[in-house]
């Protein structure tokens, strides 16, 4: 499966800050564009589509949710 540009940049940047626990709010500051207003809840939509993309044959999920705190790539 390939990444559509969002979920790149999305990856992009949880692999440059491993192991930092990101909410839905500083992923959009990070990772969308400041000129158009995005649900916080597409954050979700495009971590999903991220991991389906990361997951293909493998039994590990390397994107851990953090009840109510966000998102994290790693340890």
């Amino acid at each position: 499966m390939l990444l559509g540009p969002t979920e790149f940049n999305l990856l992009r940047f949880l692999l440059e800050n491993q192991g930092k626990v990101y909410s839905r709010d500083q992923l959009l500051n990070h990772v969308w564009d400041n000129g158009s207003y995005v649900e916080p809840r597409t954050v979700d939509v495009h971590v999903r589509r991220l991991r389906k993309a990361l997951n293909t044959g493998f039994k590990v999920d390397p994107i851990r949710t953090i009840r109510s705190a966000g998102y994290s790539l790693g340890n």
